[in-house]
């Protein structure tokens, strides 16, 4: 016996011992997870045990991400269909989760708690995956698959017009996804991870108009159509009459909360309106500008008189449906212009602030193109802080937008492309620009000099490059005005520079700035100097090309030789007592010879001479694929 006492109390001693390790480890697991998601706990496959709130909540929301970029199908009477579910707005409440996977294992008293602890050593609890939906939203995915996949939505039924006469269109029944039905799974299969196809209930559906109903819609129809109506200005002139098929033009219906609704379309009134418009309307005049000499005025708008397609429809629809089919024409007295003279008078453009002009031989395909990129050009308003890239505004040169082939140097050669030549525009601007004292944002010289242009001040322009672009640095807006003859381009800037006026031309080869007025104290005064030509280079070894119908001893130039330089362009704004001195480096290329030659002449040629003669030149290889316009 006392053996046997001394075992049993070796067995107690064992199981108190291990009891009070459980207990310990309860103790201990609960103060380590103080704040945190207990273990074993999880939403969908994420394990949410351990993690703060904060991260839990972090947690949910990427759990959310998923399902939301998970596409959930479904069955609608046999076919398979595919739900976005941003379609419908799906969303989930990770808040309220978290607060529920934080209570897991905290309910109930401290032996509920524990208990908890112990069954949760080998299993997992999943918290509610609680979501919503945008019912309208669904609502309208819906209306596609009944219509798109059921093909058979109940008809309201309606009013059809034939001739002068409506008619009826009966209702009738179709079958739906059944609405109620249909939110629950689909919510259901948004917040599974696990998407099998489900399969949407379909139900019988009945529309929501009786056949009296259409036909007291008829009725009213037929009444509108009855007679002419006529309408009538406030003051009885002037008169507009409109026939019973000017009415049955412009009526129409909608079914809208359960009912026919009829008007009057308000652009079909429009349309009869719009013949009689010259007669009974003083449309207002919008304000403009106009240049006066050197000066910018402000030519004032007028308000004017019209009438209100939409009131008048409204109205046509109140008579139509009266015994004495007479209703008011209604009027908008003091219409406004779109362009008023405050408008044009905030733009602040007061008078002409630079001007170019450069020259060029008559009747060129070239010419063609600079007219119209100046046609085009010609009126635009660039307002204070803005930038101007001519390229973007005019848009790509296309034989359908009238441009021709003309000289773009491509390679190092000048040869025809469609809207080539408008470098001469672009020089001309790029001049009014630079004198105006702009701010000069992109630009680039030709590769060559021509002089038709100013050395250094020029500019080339092709599509889509190169670009030019400036910055209107000023207070004021600039408004630029073209003007050309058959041999001359000019480009205007007219905007405020306190009076001061520049205006010049490059003309046989020289260059002529003249300042017409000097301006008050706050004008923008520009001086520029262009250095001595240096750096200069030789052009390459001529280019000899193969040209069938040449004779042996016969050459055709096509492109004469010239060096290369460069010059210092150096523009000096004075403006508000602040002098900006800025400098530009100008690299002309040398212009290589190019000759045509009988293709026996072409060095290391393998064709034969028809005689024996012989000579010695050099090819070079090489040239790039840059093209600028001329």
């Amino acid at each position: 016996m006392p053996r046997l006492n001394g075992i049993l109390s070796k067995s107690l001693v064992g199981i108190a011992a291990a009891l009070l390790l459980v207990v310990g480890g309860f103790a201990v697991s609960r103060a380590l997870s103080s704040g945190e998601v207990l273990a074993h706990v999880q939403v969908g496959s994420v394990d949410l045990a351990g993690l703060p709130r904060d991260d839990a909540v972090a947690a949910v929301v990427a759990f959310e991400d998923v399902l939301a970029t998970t596409p959930a199908r479904f069955v609608v009477d046999g076919t398979e269909v595919v739900l976005d579910p941003k379609q419908v707005s799906f969303d989930l409440d990770e808040e309220a989760m978290v607060e529920e996977a934080m209570t897991f294992g905290r309910e109930g008293n401290i032996s509920d708690q524990f208990r908890w602890w112990l069954s949760h050593f080998f299993s997992t609890e999943s918290i509610t995956t609680v979501g919503s939906i945008d019912v309208d939203a669904l609502d309208q995915v819906l209306a596609v698959w009944d219509t798109d996949v059921l093909g058979d939505p109940p008809f309201d039924g309606g009013v059809e017009i034939r001739g002068t006469r409506a008619v009826a269109i009966p209702p009738r029944p179709g079958r739906m996804i059944d609405r109620v039905a249909a939110a629950d799974l689909v919510l259901d299969q948004l917040v599974t991870e696990d998407r099998v196809p489900v399969e949407l209930p379909i139900v019988p559906a009945t529309p929501r108009l009786s056949e009296a109903d259409v036909e007291a819609a008829v009725a009213e129809a037929n009444l509108w159509l009855s007679a002419p109506v006529t309408l009538v200005s406030a003051e009885g002139n002037p008169t507009v009459e409109f026939s019973v098929a000017d009415i049955a033009r412009a009526l129409r219906s909608e079914t809208r909360d359960g009912q026919i609704r009829l008007f009057m379309d308000p652009e079909e009134v429009a349309r009869r309106l719009e013949e009689l418009r010259d007669e009974i309307e003083s449309p207002p005049v919008d304000a403009r500008l106009e240049v006066v000499g050197y000066d910018v005025v402000v030519v004032a708008g007028r308000p004017g008189t019209l009438i209100d397609p939409e009131e008048t429809a409204r109205n046509l629809a109140i008579a139509a449906g009266t015994a004495a089919r007479r209703g008011v024409l209604p009027f908008e007295e003091g219409a406004p212009p779109e362009v008023t003279t405050e408008d044009l008078e905030a733009l602040g453009i007061k008078h002409l602030v630079s001007s170019f002009t450069t020259y060029h031989p008559c009747c060129q395909a070239r010419v063609n193109n600079i007219q119209l990129f100046a046609d085009i050009v010609n009126g635009a308003i660039v307002m204070p802080g803005e930038t101007f890239e001519l390229n973007e505004y005019v848009g790509e040169r296309t034989a359908e937008r009238g441009f021709v082939p003309a000289g773009t140097i491509i390679g190092g050669e000048l040869v025809d492309t469609v809207g080539g030549g408008v470098s001469q525009f672009a020089t001309t601007f790029y001049n009014a620009v630079f004198w105006g004292g702009y701010e000069d944002i992109v630009h680039k010289p030709h590769s060559f000099y021509f002089t038709r242009y100013p050395e250094g001040i020029e500019a080339t322009i092709s599509w889509p490059e190169p670009k030019l672009e400036f910055r209107n640095d000023t207070e004021n807006a600039i408004l630029i005005v073209t003007e050309y003859t058959k041999t001359s381009i000019t480009v205007k800037f007219f905007s405020d520079n306190d009076g001061r006026i520049v205006v010049g031309e490059q003309k046989n080869g020289k260059t002529i700035v003249e300042v017409i007025e000097e301006g008050g104290p706050d004008a923008r005064r520009v001086s520029a100097t262009v250095s001595g030509r240096f750096a200069f280079t030789d052009p390459p070894d001529p280019e000899y090309r193969a040209e069938e119908g040449l004779d042996v001893d016969e050459q055709h130039v096509i492109q004469r030789p010239a060096r290369g330089w460069s010059v210092k362009v150096t523009r000096t704004i004075t403006w508000r007592g602040e002098t900006t001195t800025q400098e530009w480096l100008v690299r002309y290329r040398p212009k290589r010879e190019i000759i045509e030659v009988h293709p026996c002449k072409v060095p290391d040629s393998e064709v034969e001479c028809p005689v024996d003669d012989s000579s010695t030149t050099t090819t070079v290889a090489g040239s790039t694929t840059t093209s600028e316009g001329s």
